[in-house]
């Protein structure tokens, strides 16, 4: 089985090229910054992306590549880089499995914040506008080329190799730090009564995985189905150091969204898939591999000057 994963540089597509890889699919991985075993393409620009593409033909295709920024970039990347990868095949691919995002949702309409494929998609934010966006002009192309198309509408990612850009990395990176004494408490993070749909990478990427090689197509939630408190998630980050600091709230941040998270019963069903990494489990994963950096980092710090 050949397949392509765009963005495979990324922390999402490292665990998909590698649980390909334990299957002894044939992976090519792309990605805008290149790397071992990856093409480097940048796919907002369509006539680059037809060369790099032409005389290969693939039995499927995971799409992962996309950024967060101002909504001109996420629209460039996210949008156009889409449908230039699309119209950039010479022999349209077996399959194509866009990784897309819960935030095409917006604010559930119930009250506990549970949502399925089919509530409503109101994005309130740039991100998911362009998400949204982006199902819909990969759909728009597929239907045209006869490509089967899914969407994975991704919950909350998290896992050990994530950018402390994200919440639950951010938030272990700086217990680590308090822990380490490289800072001083307290903890400082924003609200953490909000409740969000925690995925391991490892997970998510089985799930993503499983779609490509079964060919589905239609809308999928890839979630675990349980919501998490910010308080959860500083609590076992804090149970698993074996320390307490104390915590202060920002309560400048006013979030949008209180609660969302995944109804799974459709790729439970469809795919027989279920997440399997528990949530501790994924914790611990984060926790220590942030200690090593922290670890490396001192040493680094207080080695002899050369």
């Amino acid at each position: 089985m050949k397949v392509l994963v765009t963005g495979a540089a990324g922390f999402l597509g490292k665990s998909v090229t590698e649980t390909l890889s334990k299957m002894t699919a044939d992976v090519t991985g792309l990605d805008i910054v290149g790397g071992h075993n990856i093409l480097k393409c940048d796919l907002t620009n369509a006539g680059e992306t037809s060369k790099t593409l032409k005389g290969r033909v693939f039995d499927a295709v995971i799409h992962l590549a996309g950024i967060r920024g101002s909504l001109k970039e996420m629209n460039r990347v996210n949008v156009r880089g889409t449908a230039n990868l699309l119209n950039g095949f010479h022999s349209p691919p077996g399959c194509f499995v866009l990784a897309s995002s819960c935030a095409v949702y917006g604010i559930p309409e119930d009250v506990g914040g549970c949502v399925n494929e089919n509530s409503p998609t109101a994005p309130i934010t740039d991100y998911g506008q362009t998400m949204l966006k982006k199902e819909q002009v990969a759909g728009e192309i597929c239907s045209t080329r006869g490509i089967p198309m899914t969407s994975a509408r991704i919950f909350n990612l998290f896992g050990a190799r994530q950018s402390p850009s994200m919440m639950t990395s951010a938030v272990a990176r700086k217990l680590v730090k308090i822990y380490s004494g490289s800072v001083q408490p307290p903890l400082q993070t924003g609200p953490l009564h909000t409740r969000r749909d925690l995925i391991d990478s490892d997970d998510a990427a089985q799930a993503l995985v499983l779609m490509a090689v079964e060919k589905t197509a239609g809308n999928f939630n890839v979630g675990t189905g349980i919501p998490v408190s910010g308080d959860e998630v500083v609590n076992t980050l804090q149970d698993i150091l074996e320390t307490q600091v104390p915590v202060r709230i920002n309560s400048e941040f006013n979030p949008m969204v209180e609660s969302i998270y995944a109804d799974i019963s459709k790729i439970q069903s469809v795919l027989r898939w279920k997440p399997s990494v528990p949530f501790r489990t994924t914790l611990t994963a984060i926790v220590n591999y942030w200690l090593k950096q922290e670890n490396a980092r001192q040493q680094f710090d207080h080695s002899p000057a050369q």
